[in-house]
């Protein structure tokens, strides 16, 4: 049995010439039996992932090897080299014959070996033929070459001008890989000899083999530059000359700056050299707006959904915007009597009556019918509602129209039962035969007449009042395309019954008031001039222009943090000449999108200007002029962006004094809240006061107790009639986190059980009235309640009774106790 053995004993690095090599040595040790004889030997090294031969000295049981690293290792970098031995051994049988061959194996590898400093890479630069005879100073000259990395790929290939800075490397179109194959820099050289130098550098910071490379270049002008002569930066001849001169400095002897701050008139050198100081001579490219073009999508509204906000799908009645304000149907209340038993109203009831009697007169008839129609429709006393009287204007007015008048309610409801064919022919009126169209003619147009001059809820589903919320609440819905997502849901919650604007509605985005049936959208294309916007305060354009001094930006006291005072003073001073306003017409009570804004100006230059919120631009950070989401999501937006909305609302309104005046407030005293019935409506449409009324006369227990002469409990004390309590309620299942306000009772301690209830409408407005406890906060709230008549863009006229929602006038106290001994 034969063995070898194969280690590294030696390593060596070549000196870092051209081309590199590294140099391996071993031992080698053969062992074999008397009957083998060694034939041959060959190793075999690995240096790195190539393998090289190795020359083997038997008679030393050496062996050494010669060869190339791979390229890509630098230098000081470790490699692996593994030594890899075979020996073939004859195998002797016979003495003097031949036997069998046997192969071994053996191998030995290390890791501890370094590479010397790699080769540089080449570099070669294209000849220029020289000299260069130009008239073109500087002569621009391309210089070009190629570079090739040998162990690296190529990283910057420099050059120097005459002894300069290096330049910076130069990108080849031919790019293979990284190892540019060509490489070029376009330089203007001047005249003169010149003598650049060129240098490459690998990855390893290896510079070219053989040192930097050098051109030499002469440009030669074709016209002779005298030697004297002057020159341009580029060596050109040229005629200029350096022109020196002596300036003056003014310098200010006076601290006081307000001679040179006039205008003087006198004096237009001044005024020119002031304007330069101003920059007003200073050339802005850019130019200013002459023309506009707008394109848009407007909708009318077509849907309204009074009351409750709704939340899914409602099919909601529909709304013409063209012939009803908005403020008409969300605020009115009913008004008229129901029937001749009801004591509301009763000076139009009256009036009514007597208007019919005059549409009699104007008509040509045989005979007057005025008696027989007092007689038939006379006017009774009425009776008020239980617990109540009337005030003394209300009694006397009553007691001078009872049987003289007729009642306007008597015939509105007869008019309406038999309708006015019967009612001409009813037997007691006496009508003659020729007079009948004629009277059945009045009737008809008497019972239009009455039923339009006032604006009332027809039912309860139109009533937008919400008592348990003392506001109003309403929804309207337009549709700008066929898409879903241009179905438009505004609703307006907390209306205190004050103008309405665009603001006070929300975007409903989970409701929806069936608008898919609804075609109103409509193109609209304006082409304008721009108006430049101004508002008072803002910097006047020209000099001589006064400003506005109703705002003085320049007065506001502002400190050094208050950041949103400085933002506003800066926008105002810098931007305030950057507005302008495009006029275009819309119908009242619709939504308008801006599909594209054109912008032509001075220079006839036109921009497209996209809105904000645009998809393809960035998130907005704006939300001035929109109209809030409240159901918004992290995935949708918090605003509107791009709709307008122009409300339907009345811009200015007249109105009555308050009717009906409710004050609501706290008590802490008592620890409970109070609705104090300041006035009432009276029949006669006038404020009956309400603590002036003939049941507010009680006597208090505490003036008996006065008159006795042994001390006296008393339960509780009195609280005037007109104070009705507002009880707190325990959350129930449907309002498990709400805390809410009952209406309740006081009852008398004098021992009659009487108690005093609420008589108008804004504490009766639902049988059993709950308020939440948040609608009365600290500073209280007033209700009041009145007439209201405005003219509407048809020219239509609109009266209707409306609430309104205002801040009260702080805390009270009822003086309630309970448990007192009182001494005489």
């Amino acid at each position: 049995m034969s063995t070898i053995g194969v280690s590294i004993a030696q390593q060596a690095t070549a000196p870092g010439s051209s081309p590199r090599s590294l140099t391996f040595g071993g031992s080698l040790n053969v062992r074999g039996s008397a009957k083998r004889i060694l034939r041959s030997v060959t190793v075999q090294v690995s240096i790195g992932g190539s393998i090289v031969n190795a020359s083997v000295n038997f008679n030393n049981t050496s062996w050494v090897c010669t060869g190339e690293p791979p390229s890509g290792i630098g230098r000081n970098q470790t490699i692996t080299v593994t030594a890899n031995a075979e020996a073939v051994f004859d195998v002797i049988i016979v003495a003097g014959e031949p036997g069998d061959s046997e192969v071994v194996d053996a191998s030995a590898s290390t890791t501890a070996l370094t590479v010397g400093p790699p080769t540089g890479p080449l570099l070669t630069v294209a000849p220029i033929a020289s000299p260069i005879v130009t008239d073109e100073l500087p002569k621009t000259i391309r210089f070009s070459g190629t570079a090739t990395g040998i162990d690296a790929p190529i990283m910057l290939v420099q050059y120097l001008a005459d002894g300069g800075t290096p330049g910076g490397g130069f990108p080849s179109p031919n790019n293979d890989g990284g190892n540019y194959a060509n490489w070029s820099v376009t330089l203007p050289v001047p005249p003169g000899d010149h003598t650049l130098m060129f240098r490459a550098l690998d990855r390893f910071g290896t510079f070219n083999q053989g040192g930097e490379l050098h051109q030499t270049v002469t440009v030669k002008p074709l016209t002779p530059i005298p030697p004297d002569g002057p020159k341009t930066l580029g060596g050109a001849p040229t005629t200029s000359s350096v022109t020196s001169w002596t300036r003056l400095e003014p310098q200010s002897s006076d601290a006081d700056l307000g001679l040179s701050s006039q205008a003087r008139v006198f004096d237009p050198l001044w005024m020119l050299s002031r304007q330069w100081q101003m920059g007003e001579f200073q050339a802005e490219d850019a130019g200013s707006p002459v023309q506009v073009r707008v394109r848009a999508t407007n909708s009318k509204l077509t849907r309204c959904q009074i009351g409750a906000i709704p939340s899914g799908a409602v099919q909601a009645p529909a709304y013409d915007p063209a012939r009803t304000p908005l403020e008409a149907i969300v605020e009115r209340r009913r008004m008229r009597a129901a029937d001749d038993k009801d004591p509301r109203m009763l000076v139009f009831a009256i009036d009514a009556g007597l208007h019919f009697l005059r549409m009699l007169e104007h008509e040509a008839l045989s005979k007057s019918y005025r008696a027989v129609c007092i007689s038939r429709l006379a006017f009774q006393k009425p009776m008020p509602p239980a617990d109540t009287t009337f005030d003394d204007a209300t009694d006397r007015y009553i007691r001078s129209m009872v049987g003289r008048a007729p009642d306007g309610r008597i015939l509105a409801a007869l008019l309406r039962s038999i309708g006015p064919a019967q009612f001409v022919l009813d037997p007691t009126l006496k009508l003659a035969a020729g007079d009948r169209l004629e009277v059945q003619d009045v009737a008809t147009r008497w019972l239009a007449w009455y039923d339009s001059l006032y604006s009332e809820p027809v039912n309860a589903r139109d009533d937008a009042w919400d008592p348990s919320r003392l506001e109003y609440s309403m929804s309207v819905a337009a549709r700008l395309s066929g898409s879903p997502a241009d179905d438009l849901t505004l609703s307006a919650t907390e209306v205190d019954g004050s103008q309405l604007e665009w603001s006070s509605f929300d975007r409903n985005t989970p409701a929806t008031l069936g608008t898919a049936s609804d075609q109103a959208a409509t193109s609209i294309v304006v082409a304008a001039i721009p108006s430049p916007l101004s508002f008072p305060g803002a910097p006047a354009p020209r000099f001589w222009e006064m400003e506005d001094a109703s705002v003085a930006y320049g007065l506001v006291p502002v400190g050094p943090t208050d950041i949103a005072h400085l933002l506003m003073i800066e926008y105002a001073s810098t931007y305030g000449n950057d507005w302008f306003v495009v006029p275009m017409a819309l119908p009242v009570g619709s939504i308008t999108r801006v599909d594209s804004l054109v912008v032509t100006d001075t220079f006839g230059v036109r921009s497209l200007l996209r809105p904000i919120g645009d998809p393809a631009l960035s998130a907005p950070f704006f939300s001035m002029w929109q109209t809030f989401d409240p159901s918004a999501t992290t995935n949708s937006p918090s605003v509107m962006t791009n709709r307008f909305f122009l409300a339907p609302t009345l811009g200015r309104t007249l109105d009555s004094g308050p009717t009906e005046e409710v004050h609501f407030l706290r008590d802490e005293m008592a620890n409970v809240a109070w609705a104090i019935e300041r006035s009432i409506e009276s029949p006669i449409e006038r404020a009956a006061q309400r603590y002036e009324a003939a049941d507010a006369a009680v006597t208090d227990p505490a003036t008996l107790v006065a008159q006795s002469t042994l001390p006296r409990y008393l339960l509780s004390s009195t609280v005037p009639p007109n104070w009705i309590p507002l009880l707190p309620v325990q959350p129930t299942a449907s309002n498990p986190k709400q805390s809410l306000l009952r209406r309740g009772a006081v009852l008398q301690p004098d021992g009659s059980g009487g108690v005093h209830h609420a008589q108008g409408e804004v504490l009766n407005a639902a049988a059993n009235l709950l308020i939440y406890d948040e609608e009365v906060p600290r500073e209280g709230v007033r209700i009041t309640r009145q007439r209201r008549m405005a003219r509407w863009t048809d020219g239509s006229t609109w009266v209707w009774t409306s609430l309104r929602n205002q801040v009260g006038s702080g805390e009270g106290s009822s003086a309630l106790q309970f448990d007192q001994i009182l001494s005489p």
